[in-house]
């Protein structure tokens, strides 16, 4: 059940900390071109965004995302085309468009702070986007403006990352070696910026860009965390690629742990 997985996250406060740390495993070395062509390089921690600072009195918001309703069928994706594509997979990938779990669980929601208006320090770590089995990894995500983002080829075929923001600079640079790497940064808030591949035409990735880190993405069993939340009165907006968005008030005191939810319908 959902909030089986709400209980889960409230008993592990500290799990953003420990995802940043990469969870003690190795670490793997990639090379790339930073935005004056300089070779530099990378590491592939598998961390996500740096964790939001702390804040005295913090709050924690503990969500749910859940669909009402029958899911669309997600049709399986052709990747014939590309020989080294098509060879990863033993199986049918299937689109990403609309996930969800066998209660309803949405994931892939993008829930953040729409209204905070004050100061939150850039984060020293980069964002990582993967390109893996011809797939974008995450599929949806978020940054915060001015952070470092890292986009890898993990795949022996060419691929090509084309950024389609509406107020940020568009960008489509080539990928044509495995483990090649670039180096982008969003300087704009904006939510989403859609990015794809040109070259596979069924790879997409959205990104929400924002100028504080008090924002989370459902996982596929629809739960989201927001941590170290200053207390106060904010706005709430989930947004889903296919069903738009939703907002809601949310108040939150000093040290409190607060439990939201959004409802998508499916028709």
């Amino acid at each position: 059940m959902i909030w089986k997985r709400i209980a889960t996250l409230l008993l592990i406060p500290a799990l953003p900390a420990m995802l940043a740390c990469g969870g003690g495993g190795e670490t793997a070395a990639y090379t790339y071109e930073d935005e004056d062509g300089q070779a530099r390089a990378a590491s592939d921690t598998g961390a996500p965004a740096q964790a939001a600072p702390a804040v005295a009195d913090a709050a924690t918001v503990i969500g749910a995302v859940r669909l009402n309703g029958t899911p669309p069928p997600a049709p399986a994706i052709q990747m014939a085309a590309d020989p080294a594509c098509h060879a990863v997979h033993q199986t049918p990938v299937r689109s990403e468009e609309v996930v969800a779990g066998p209660g309803g669980e949405l994931a892939n929601v993008f829930v953040y702070v729409k209204d905070y208006a004050g100061a939150a320090p850039r984060p020293t770590a980069p964002a990582l986007l993967d390109q893996k089995g011809c797939q974008y990894i995450p599929h949806v995500s978020g940054v915060q403006v001015g952070q470092t983002i890292q986009i890898r080829n993990s795949d022996p075929t060419l691929h090509n990352v084309h950024a389609l923001p509406k107020v940020n600079r568009e960008f489509n640079i080539g990928q044509p070696v495995q483990g090649m790497v670039s180096e982008k940064v969003f300087d704009r808030p904006e939510v989403m910026v859609r990015i794809k591949c040109d070259v596979h035409n069924w790879m997409n990735s959205y990104m929400g860009v924002l100028p504080h880190p008090y924002f989370g993405t459902s996982d596929t069993q629809g739960a989201f965390r927001i941590a170290n939340l200053p207390p106060g009165t904010y706005t709430l907006e989930a947004w889903h690629e296919k069903y738009g968005t939703q907002t809601q008030q949310l108040t939150v005191g000093p040290n409190e742990q607060k439990e939201v939810s959004f409802t998508f319908d499916a028709s």
